[in-house]
């Protein structure tokens, strides 16, 4: 069977043999934002950074390169006596700088109640992608497609400039379209979270990928699935809107690998 090596920063789809001997399939180069899947036997243990990396069935691991990476990328892999080690080579990119005016007042600079509600909002986010993903890349064999087609309004790794004041960088892709378009899983997944009226992010969806890969969809208008629900590519999870902090109905889609955010651009072609 054609198996999708998910190292789409390189665009392409290869037949992977089955490794009787340690061996890491990486690319040898990778850039800031990037989402790399890699490939080793699968009894093999692998680090990087020195974190261990959840290794699936089939032997495939995942890592982020976050957005401000300089330095190379050093992957280790053990099984038995047997050790390897590969480098990386980051690239870096140049980011955008993006200006949005118009945006209420609370939302850019919160009262004490509001920013309390915020942070209960991204705690609840953050305990998602620092719990146990499913075990196996559930994404692996068919990728990812674009969950919504429409007019690209924001790209992953801009400046955000809010009402004149400079935010964090932007972690994901906008994708203007008109309300109630139809948001479609970008790759198969288990439905994870299901909030409403989060203060910035409106109604919010997470889908579990497998391998510490998740997908956030922000801004809803309304969520059609439930928690625990297991999706296929391109099936109707969502519609557009513009809940939480959003000057028009829009799609923001943003993919983490564990807590590091990556470009979802990157991962369909």
């Amino acid at each position: 069977m054609m198996i999708r090596l998910f190292i789409l920063l390189l665009g392409i789809s290869v037949a992977v043999p089955a490794m009787a001997a340690l061996d890491l399939v990486l690319p040898e180069k990778a850039f800031q934002g990037d989402m790399i899947v890699g490939r080793v036997l699968p009894r093999a243990q692998v680090w990087s950074g020195g974190k261990g990396l959840m290794v699936d069935e089939a032997g495939y691991f995942v890592m982020g390169v976050p957005r401000d990476m300089k330095s190379d990328l050093v992957v280790l892999a053990k099984a038995g006596h047997d050790r390897i080690k590969q480098t990386i080579g980051i690239l870096a990119r140049k980011w955008q700088i993006e200006r949005i005016d118009g945006l209420p007042k609370k939302k850019v600079t919160p009262d004490p109640e509001t920013l309390r509600r915020i942070r209960e909002d991204s705690r609840k986010v953050r305990a998602i992608r620092t719990s146990t993903p499913h075990p196996t890349g559930l994404f692996i064999e068919k990728g990812f497609i674009t969950p919504v087609r429409g007019r690209i309004s924001g790209v992953f790794g801009s400046q955000r400039i809010l009402n004149g004041k400079p935010r964090s960088p932007h972690r994901g892709l906008d994708i203007a379209a008109s309300m109630e378009t139809p948001v479609l899983s970008p790759a198969d997944g288990i439905v994870c979270l299901v909030a409403e009226d989060m203060v910035l992010m409106g109604n919010t969806l997470i889908v579990d990928h497998g391998l510490g890969v998740r997908s956030i969809f922000i801004h809803l208008n309304r969520v059609i699935v439930k928690k625990g629900d297991r999706v296929s590519q391109g099936d109707l999870i969502a519609r557009v809107g513009k809940s939480g902090r959003a000057t028009g109905p829009h799609l923001h889609w943003g993919v983490f690998v564990g807590t590091v955010a990556v470009d979802p651009r990157k991962l369909f072609h």
